[in-house]
C-alpha cells in the first residue's frame, strides 16, 4: 500500500517535470509581436459585437413592429372593458386559523 503511494507520488513529480520542460520548449513572442496580435484580437472581438450588436438591434425592431401592428389589430376592446377583469376578482377570503390544544 505504501508503495502505491509513492509511486503515484513519483508519477506526479515526472509529469510536472514534463510539463515545465515542455514550457521552455515553447517560442514566446516577442513583446511587439504580442502588443500586435493583442490589437487584432481586441479590433476583431469589437467589429463582431458592433455586427451583432447592429444585427440584433435591427430585429428586434422589425419583430416589436410586427408584435405592435399584430396587437393593435386584433385588440377592439375599450378601455373600460381592459379594466373589467381586474374588478371581477374574488375578494380575498380569511384562512381559517386552528388553535392548537395542549396534549394532557
Amino acid at each position: 500500500m505504501a508503495t502505491a503511494g509513492a509511486d503515484r507520488r513519483q508519477g506526479l513529480v515526472e509529469y510536472f517535470r514534463g510539463v515545465a520542460a515542455e514550457l521552455g520548449k515553447v517560442v514566446w513572442p516577442a513583446r511587439d509581436e504580442l502588443l500586435r496580435m493583442t490589437g487584432i484580437v481586441i479590433a476583431t472581438v469589437l467589429i463582431f459585437g458592433a455586427i451583432i450588436g447592429g444585427t440584433d438591434y435591427l430585429l428586434s425592431l422589425g419583430v416589436s413592429q410586427v408584435y405592435t401592428s399584430a396587437g393593435s389589430s386584433t385588440t377592439t376592446t375599450s378601455p373600460a372593458a381592459s379594466a373589467a377583469p381586474a374588478a371581477s376578482l374574488p375578494a380575498a377570503t380569511a384562512v381559517p386559523t386552528v388553535k392548537a390544544t395542549p396534549v394532557p
